[in-house]
């Protein structure tokens, strides 16, 4: 058993020494396969960072300007005055260019850069931009500026979200610099909104130009520009189309009250609107600030002013009668009229014409204007029980309340003639009611 034991740990000592081996193996094979595709052989050229410049004209101390290791590293001291020695400035980027960018073995420098930009620079716009590269570049970065301007002088100036958008959104071809044919129509960039949007915009033939219910700096919500017909004010605005366009129906709706709210004139109890057969134009009664709180212009030959006024339609329209009803003021005020005692209205005879004594200010405060004057004096303030014990009608005369004898008329009108007669006309000379 314990030779047994013995080999077994052999056997897998000897698996482990194995797989090391096998690693170790795998590691410089892909070392050397490294070291073998990026070895340059000293004094060499790294093909990859372009072609060798001739160096005809230039020193033979290569130490000026290499390390001794390579070719291809410059000392870390190197500096080179191009504008001195070449009389050309090199500014923004292209200070931080490698030389060999320019000055490499596709011929003299000055052959290119008479061509201005194009002489490096491909053009990505295939011409249709123009070959003045500065309009839109310079030489700090190859990133375009002031790009939001430049569009203003387009068929489509950038505002609002349209501003932060990548131009490649619009302009397919816009990552290889090409920005020629993007449709200027809201549809070019956004028929799918258009045919996917949560309102039917295309049963509903809703116009294609977007910006007629849509704003650039927000896609929602819409803004729309209702029909002048029917002006969305107050409780209608700011309100989800489909509250009123149900089903999605937007053409030829009709703009008549009941179209809307015909449920709420059928369940109106107070007062019931469809028992009284009151018209369904609810614009007579209510407006867009509240549904409730209506104000009726009640019949002009019976305006609510004062008392009538602000009171409960039931309280006059009893039985839910709002048609034909009397305006006589004893088909209100007839319980009124029988109870009153001073006078009493009812056995005095007077008439249930209220309004000849009473106004709608205050009921209590009745003015009745009397064939006797009774403004002033003794007689202002006195009850109308006081005189009139037999009922209104009765005819009175000085001497039915203010009874004298004969003696004392004569004894007090003593030369004064017609006495008799003045008699009953006292207030010819006692307007007042005293001497």
């Amino acid at each position: 058993m314990d030779a047994i034991k013995q080999t077994d740990l052999r056997e897998s000592g000897n698996g482990r020494h194995r797989g090391r081996v096998a690693k170790a193996l795998a590691c410089f094979a892909f070392f050397a396969w490294v070291a073998c595709d990026s070895f340059v052989p000293v004094q060499g050229w790294d093909e990859k960072l372009g072609p060798v410049i001739p160096h005809d004209s230039f020193p033979a101390d290569c130490a000026l300007c290499h390390r001794g290791s390579d070719w291809h590293t410059l000392k870390d001291d190197f500096a080179f005055d191009h504008a001195k020695q070449t009389g050309v400035t090199l500014n923004g980027a292209h200070a931080d260019a490698a030389c060999l960018l320019c000055h490499n073995d596709r011929g003299p420098v000055a052959q290119y850069a008479n061509q201005g930009c194009a002489g490096c620079h491909a053009d990505p716009h295939r011409g249709q931009m123009g070959r003045n590269c500065t309009d839109c570049h310079d030489e700090k970065t190859w990133r375009p500026n002031e790009m939001i301007q430049r569009h203003d002088r387009t068929r489509l100036p950038l505002v609002g979200a349209h501003a932060a958008t990548a131009c490649f959104r619009c302009h397919p071809g816009a990552q290889v610099g090409n920005f020629a044919g993007a449709d200027s129509r809201c549809e070019g960039c956004h028929a799918g909104q258009y045919s996917r949007s949560s309102y039917d915009h295309v049963s509903a033939g809703f116009t294609t130009d977007c910006d007629r219910c849509h704003r650039p700096t927000n896609w929602k919500p819409a803004l729309v520009e209702h029909p002048a017909t029917f002006p969305l004010t107050f409780g209608h605005a700011n309100r989800l189309c489909t509250e009123c366009h149900t089903p999605p129906n937007y053409a030829g709706l009709s703009t008549t009250c009941s179209s809307c709210h015909l449920d709420d004139y059928s369940a109106t109890t107070s007062p019931p609107h469809a028992a009284a057969n009151f018209s369904t134009d609810c614009t007579q009664c209510h407006n867009t600030r509240g549904w409730t709180g209506a104000n009726f212009q009640h019949s002009p030959n019976f305006p609510l002013t004062n008392g009538h006024a602000g009171r409960a339609c039931s309280a006059c329209h009893s039985g839910g009668v709002y048609v034909g009803l009397s305006t006589a003021c004893s088909s209100c005020h007839l319980d009124t009229y029988q109870a009153t005692r001073n006078p009493n209205h009812a056995s005095y005879g007077i008439p249930t014409t209220c309004e000849q004594c009473h106004n709608t200010v205050r009921w209590g405060d009745g003015s009745f204007t009397h064939a006797f004057p009774i403004t002033s004096g003794a007689h202002a303030n006195t009850s109308c029980n006081d005189c009139h014990t037999g009922g209104v009608g009765t005819a009175f005369s000085c001497t039915h309340c203010h009874q004298h004898s004969q003696s004392s008329m004569n004894s007090q009108h003593n030369g004064v003639g017609g006495y008799q007669w003045l008699s009953s006309r006292c207030y010819q000379c006692h307007p007042n009611g005293r001497g």
